[in-house]
């Protein structure tokens, strides 16, 4: 799956992109920019990305990811917590009433910046798990996580792990090799790949719209510098008082 910008040449293509498959021209869902000015949307005042469950902007808005509050820039560059709205688990209710799950940054020793959520896995029996986007640390890629060519991987945390109800309970980094590849994301051209138990479909339809947002709120936080070991470093240090 691939994002690309919208060069259509009509002013919304200056907030919008294309959610593709394989191909740019497998057109499958909008991403679009929602900057907060008016409280259109679950986001209201904050801001962040809107994913349309459609191609263009008069689709429904299917998942939202980014500030669930306005908050000043200074104060939301130190919020280690990005919120990512998903529809209601039961398909008989509103799909406007949407869910509110969480997607909390942290530093890490061996991967410099993480990105840590819960969410529902499975097709008819549901369990909860915990995922991580750890950064992939090469040659070229330093720790203030603005390079271009950055990447990630998704792993799953192993199924006895506590599931987190706050940033305080997180624990320390698991081992690469103790956890599951489920996902890789690039940055530059952005492309996200489902990987082992990610791309047969197993975990489900909603953990894939949840991998998505999470991908798309990585890519907003790295516009405003908060993948930035240091900021997220003062952040959780600010957060911990």
């Amino acid at each position: 799956m691939n994002l690309y910008g919208n060069f259509s040449g009509v002013l919304s293509a200056m907030t919008t992109h294309k959610l593709c498959g394989a191909a740019e021209s497998d057109f499958l869902y909008l991403a679009e920019i929602h900057f907060g000015y008016t409280p259109r949307g679950p986001l209201n005042f904050g801001r962040g990305y809107y994913l349309r469950n459609g191609t263009s902007t008069k689709a429904p808005i299917l998942a939202a990811a980014g500030d669930e509050f306005r908050l000043p820039f200074l104060v939301a560059l130190f919020d280690t917590k990005t919120a990512v709205m998903l529809p209601p688990l039961d398909l008989d209710k509103n799909p406007t009433n949407k869910v509110t799950e969480t997607l909390r940054s942290m530093t890490s020793k061996e991967h410099g910046v993480t990105f840590r959520f819960a969410i529902e896995v499975g097709m008819k029996r549901l369990q909860r798990e915990e995922f991580e986007w750890r950064k992939m640390v090469g040659k070229q890629d330093g720790d203030d996580g603005s390079l271009k060519g950055s990447r990630y991987t998704l792993v799953r945390l192993a199924p006895d792990f506590p599931v987190a109800s706050s940033s305080k309970a997180l624990s320390p980094d698991l081992a690469d090799e103790d956890c599951e590849t489920v996902a890789e994301l690039a940055f530059g051209n952005i492309m996200l790949e489902l990987k082992g138990a990610g791309s047969t479909g197993e975990l489900g339809e909603r953990w894939s719209l949840m991998v998505v947002m999470t991908a798309l709120g990585i890519h907003w936080l790295r516009q405003y510098g908060k993948t930035n070991k240091a900021t997220v470093g003062a952040a959780q240090k600010l957060n911990s008082k």
